[in-house]
């Protein structure tokens, strides 16, 4: 049985060695410590780590790819582009043109109220009489001042 450190099990696995730890201390990986040591055995990490859900930017083996990016998702340039494709019917692009025109004009009516709040403050502290200047100093306590 091939025993393992935190490190190494992190550099064998593709992990962070704090990812490693986490799972120790949560009970997901075996592992023994001795004398402030763990010991992780290759057959646990091999089990822990096929357990694993793969993400994004990672291979089957839990792996990063070095290098390799995940491809973005690529809209169309134009509705139009995606309906000769096949890809979208030309009902769910309009259907999708409504709601994003539905929600331009919320977000343009939201706009018009904030324009009219900033309007209604600014002629309200027109009208406000100056603030008068603050008198002597106050102190938080009185024995504390240097007199």
């Amino acid at each position: 049985m091939t025993k393992l450190t935190p490190n190494a099990a992190a550099e064998h696995s593709g992990q962070s060695r704090a990812t490693i730890i986490r799972a120790i201390a949560a009970g997901e990986l075996a592992a023994t410590k001795h004398r402030s040591r763990w010991s992780i055995d290759l057959d646990d990490l091999d089990r822990w780590t096929a357990q694993r859900p793969v993400s994004a930017g990672r291979g089957t083996d839990g792996r990063f790819r070095k290098g390799e990016v995940p491809e973005a998702f690529q809209m169309p340039l134009r509705a139009s582009q995606s309906a000769v494709d096949g890809q979208n019917p030309p009902s769910a692009v309009h259907a999708r043109l409504e709601a994003l025109e539905a929600l331009c004009g919320a977000l343009r009516g939201e706009i018009e109220d904030l324009r009219r709040q900033v309007r209604e403050l600014a002629a309200g502290e027109a009208s406000l009489p100056p603030a008068s200047p603050p008198g002597t100093k106050r102190r938080l306590w009185p024995f504390s001042a240097k007199s």
